[in-house]
């Protein structure tokens, strides 16, 4: 990447990119690249720590029209195909501006305090335990980790939770990743907007039917405290019901999902980290945050500029599409000392894997309590376990990166 500092665009959304996007960070960095216009997906791309951070915290830019924005390419009849997909998801809370995103966040804060998912460990720990026992029961096979383990794991909490038929899960799982082809990607297709358009139709049908039954038979679910509000509590729409269910779902899975694959990649790429921590179990919370770092599920969120604003060294103009990079910033040389090693004993890791401000995730305490119970399990056997790919596949998205299948051999449970 000679000329990165002259066209960073053309080394961008390329399949190495896809492969490997932190080998494009790196150079940037090194080229003190900080923001560049991309004329492949008309946007900004936001790629250090410090204008990164003040980006996603600032007023400065907005959420409301992003949907508007990742769609501003579809033809007319492309927008009249996905208009149900884009009606969900100008629906959910991270596409939303105070005070509406105030008041729906407020809706689900409760359920996702730390104090509350502290309180889910047991229940976790019998899941995953359970789950290991009958995933691994014939050591030496192949497993795909993947869809046995960081898919299942994440998704059987955020059903219990919510209040959802475990038997759903994959449906769910189905629904979710279509609709990500068009909110995650770096430029939907003809086919990913039929897919979207396709999953809300089907989730839509089969959520307003789970709806009715729930309100007829309340319990102490999430879903049943949102369709039962006490007293005069805020009552919302179906429509704003379905996309917060099907948000939640996403987000309770999608990043945890990525998390998990991510940590067992690094720690079986790394053995001196791995003989530290099966040496050393405290430095598990330490290994996740570093992960987190290292390599982020999420690689980016996005704004739209309400005002001219200075970024940087560059003038962006009101309604612009802007891209913070959180994964490139993860990897500022400015922020982080040796951002390119992976090291479980970092002491300073405010990495920004999260969000930053009033959209920070609010299922992060339950994607860390998730691995860390996991990965407590699979410590002791971590060193029997290798990886069976011959090269990892990543979907060619924009905002997350989680490899496809993850096939290992079974230890010994």
């Amino acid at each position: 990447m000679q000329d990165i500092t002259s066209n960073p665009d053309q080394y961008f959304l390329t399949a190495e990119y896809f492969a490997n996007p932190y080998l494009f960070f790196r150079a940037a960095h090194e080229a003190g690249i900080k923001i560049f216009w991309s004329m492949k997906i008309n946007a900004w791309i936001v790629l250090s720590y410090d204008e990164v951070g003040a980006g996603l915290a600032s007023p400065d830019f907005n959420s409301a029209q992003r949907i508007e924005k990742a769609v501003q390419h579809f033809s007319t009849q492309e927008q009249a195909n996905s208009h149900l997909a884009i009606d969900v998801l100008e629906n959910w809370i991270v596409f939303q501006d105070p005070p509406n995103h105030t008041r729906l966040r407020k809706l689900v804060n409760k359920s996702f305090t730390p104090r509350t998912i502290a309180a889910l460990r047991p229940q976790i720990e019998k899941l995953v335990d359970d789950l290991l026992k009958e995933t691994f029961e014939n050591p030496g096979d192949s497993v795909n980790f993947v869809d046995r383990i960081s898919f299942m794991i994440p998704s059987m909490v955020i059903c219990a939770l919510l209040g959802i038929p475990l038997e759903r899960q994959h449906d769910l799982r189905r629904w979710s990743d279509a609709i990500a082809g068009l909110s995650a990607a770096a430029q939907a297709s003809e086919t990913d907007i039929r897919l979207a358009n396709e999953a809300v139709v089907e989730a839509e049908q089969y959520l307003l039917g789970l709806f009715d039954h729930i309100r007829s038979n309340p319990n102490e679910t999430l879903l049943s405290k949102l369709l039962t509000p006490e007293g005069d509590g805020d009552q919302l729409s179906d429509l704003e019901l379905v996309a917060m269910t099907v948000q939640l779902f996403f987000a309770g899975f999608e990043t945890t999902e990525g998390l998990m694959g991510n940590l067992l990649l690094a720690l079986l790429n790394h053995p001196q980290s791995l003989e530290e921590l099966v040496d050393d179990p405290n430095l598990l919370s330490g290994a996740i945050e570093e992960c987190l770092r290292f390599d982020s599920s999420i690689i980016k969120q996005s704004r739209v500029a309400s005002k001219d604003v200075q970024v940087g060294p560059e003038f962006i103009k009101a309604g612009d599409y802007v891209h913070f990079m959180i994964a490139a910033a993860n990897w500022d040389p400015k922020k982080f000392e040796k951002p390119d090693v992976f090291d479980i004993k970092r002491t300073e890791n405010d990495h920004l894997t999260f969000g930053h401000g009033i959209h920070f995730c609010i299922g992060a305490p339950m994607a860390r309590l998730e691995t860390e119970i996991l990965f407590s399990r699979l410590l002791p056997r971590l060193k029997e376990i290798s990886i069976l790919e011959n090269q990892i596949q990543y979907p060619g998205l924009l905002a997350i990166r989680k490899p496809k299948a993850l096939h290992v051999n079974a230890p010994r449970f």
